[in-house]
């Protein structure tokens, strides 16, 4: 029932993920491995993947990534066919995206919008660190948001009826995560995070030059719908104008502080 798809490049790793999703999924699924040392972006690899897939789920992962929930699958099936309108499903995300050219962890203005959580490795001692992006005391275990973090993406084959990653645009291996979701979003589908999913990514994340360059091209392509929030904040324009000020603020205060 689940097209699994992953652009790998290293076959150690590829067979810990491997191992570790068939323990997990609780489903029947194929995997898609697209072999890929720097060959395609990711766009490209994730777009060659949903051209080969079979089934009527599309889960996109790293391969570094290992699960903690038993039959996440089977969960994440029931969620979507349980609302049509739910076109891609994450662990981590926002609930408001701004115009600055940043991922979907914005500035501290921003972070009480943050949802989700995830385990990611820490430092050289590959111990593992807990984060919640979730600041409320009482957390949902489905919210809405408008961008999903890459790291697991969960989607069906309607999406892609009217979605593709975009492979033109995002020739490096980031950004198609804030793409895809914002594409969604204003195609009429529910973004959402679900914080039953519980991930490892071993990972410290990469934020570098071109990092930065994909996230000016996605508001450059978004800029007349940018910034924008889920209907269930029920912010006004001049709140969320306000919150888009401070946003902008804080990343110019620290782009003079630390002199680029």
């Amino acid at each position: 029932m689940i097209s699994v798809i992953v652009s790998t490049y290293k076959p150690k790793l590829f067979e810990q993920f491997s191992l570790n999703l068939a323990k997990t999924i609780g489903v029947e699924y194929e995997l898609i491995a697209i072999q890929n040392h720097a060959k395609y972006s990711l766009c490209e690899a994730y777009n060659m993947g949903v051209k080969q897939a079979k089934l009527n789920f599309f889960c996109f992962v790293h391969e570094d990534i290992s699960f903690k929930t038993d039959n996440w699958g089977k969960r994440l099936i029931s969620i979507m066919e349980s609302d049509q309108k739910i076109g891609l499903i994450g662990v981590a995300g926002t609930k408001i995206k701004s115009s600055y050219p940043s991922g979907w962890g914005q500035s501290p203005a921003l972070k009480r919008f943050n949802r989700g959580h995830a385990f990611q490795i820490f430092d050289d001692t590959h111990e593992f660190l807990y984060h919640d992006y979730d600041e409320n005391l009482i957390k949902k275990d489905i919210e809405d948001v408008v961008c999903i973090d890459g790291i697991f993406m969960f989607s069906r084959r309607e999406v892609f009826q009217k979605c593709r990653f975009d492979e033109s645009l995002l020739t490096n291996f980031h950004g198609y995560d804030i793409d895809l979701s914002l594409q969604a979003f204003f195609a009429g589908f529910r973004v959402v995070v679900d914080r039953q999913i519980i991930l490892y990514h071993d990972s410290y994340g990469t934020y570098d030059k071109n990092h930065t360059i994909a996230n000016r091209k996605i508001v450059k392509k978004w800029k007349s719908k940018l910034p924008t929030t889920t209907d269930d904040n029920n912010l006004s324009k001049l709140k969320l104008y306000w919150l888009e000020f401070l946003n902008w603020k804080y990343f110019i205060i620290e782009a003079v502080r630390r002199k680029f």
